[in-house]
């Protein structure tokens, strides 16, 4: 059974659920990398976990830096 994760974010403070596999949480919150242990999350939803920031506003924290490439 998945745990949801209700994720407030920082910057926009839009609400964001997120289905887990309890067993993996366990090993995200032991040290275990996010990419690792959440492989079946998209690359926003695993950075929502990880600093509390949707990819939305974490797109426009650094649109900047993706222009100097």
């Amino acid at each position: 059974m998945l745990e949801t994760l209700n994720i407030t974010c920082r910057v926009c403070s839009g609400q964001n659920e997120v289905k887990v596999e309890p067993n993996d949480l366990s090993k995200y919150r032991a040290g275990a990398h996010a990419q690792d242990v959440f492989p079946y999350l998209s690359a926003d939803q695993r950075e929502l976990i990880i600093s509390g920031v949707c990819g939305k506003c974490f797109d426009e924290m650094f649109a900047d830096e993706e222009d100097e490439l």
